[in-house]
């Protein structure tokens, strides 16, 4: 998988896995389709009982040793991994990328780019290197110390980033999957959703996490404006219809939840 496939993975990965089905980027916010998002959902989004990830700094050892608990990694890729910072080359820290890439290793394939950034080897944004970390974090929540290593790697570049540019909503929308997922902190995602708005009230992704938050804590009508705000914004996205005929169904009125699966199906057809 490339650079470029790489970053459709995560914008996506931020959506679906959101259940809140946060997200992935690819997330360019002015023209996220999330349809293939919808599929690669993290685990751990809002919509998945978080059961609480540790909070006490997880060293990196600690993260690969889970990372390897299962999969064995080559001993060029155990070297490099283990290595301080800036020891190996870039084509050696490359090599190990792709082992990861091949192996599909989402919280490696993270890290990897994070050490490629940190060692200049990278020409990835910050941006970029801070929200990969976040949603592999919360696609990791199965495994708490491989997810809480992430979650706290990427708050160090949402911090970063967020200093010299407090409306960046790309890395607030981060912000506030670290802030529920990891924290479950309702009183601060909701103090930087509002931020996160007043910056840029037309942002797809901001609304569709927006909208899986509410539909965590159940808050069907105002689901449902929700997804009124997402059909208004991408009126030929067939994703926003089916989930008004998602929430429809689930608040028990078949009618509607019909009448707009219909039109999810007749719209789909249309871009296809």
């Amino acid at each position: 998988m490339g650079n470029s496939n790489l970053r459709v993975w995560i914008l996506v990965a931020v959506l679906g896995l959101l259940g809140v089905v946060l997200v992935v980027n690819r997330w360019k916010s002015s023209s996220f389709t999330p349809t293939a998002a919808a599929d690669q959902m993290p685990s751990g989004m809002p919509g998945i009982k978080n059961d609480g990830l540790p909070q006490q700094p997880i060293t990196r050892i600690e993260f690969l040793n889970a990372v390897f608990e299962k999969t064995k990694p080559s001993p060029l890729v155990a070297r490099v991994l283990t290595a301080k910072a800036g020891t190996y080359p870039k084509d050696s820290l490359v090599a190990a990328l792709v082992w990861a890439e091949e192996t599909e290793n989402a919280p490696l394939i993270a890290l990897l780019n994070a050490d490629l950034f940190e060692s200049k080897m990278s020409d990835a944004p910050q941006e970029e290197i801070a929200r990969n970390l976040i949603f592999a974090g919360a696609g990791a929540m199965e495994t708490p110390t491989q997810s809480a290593y992430l979650f706290q790697l990427g708050k160090n570049y949402i911090d970063k980033g967020l200093a010299a540019n407090p409306n960046n909503v790309p890395l607030l929308n981060a912000l506030i999957v670290y802030q529920s997922e990891y924290l479950n902190a309702p009183m601060q995602f909701l103090g930087t959703l509002k931020n996160a708005l007043k910056a840029d009230s037309t942002n797809i992704e901001l609304h569709f996490i927006h909208l899986n938050l509410l539909k965590k804590s159940q808050q069907w009508p105002k689901a449902l404006k929700k997804c009124e705000k997402l059909i208004s914004l991408q009126p030929q996205n067939p994703r926003w219809l089916f989930e008004m005929s998602d929430v429809f169904g689930v608040m028990g009125d078949s009618v509607n939840a019909k009448v707009y699966l219909n039109l999810a199906i007749k719209t789909q057809k249309s871009v296809q």
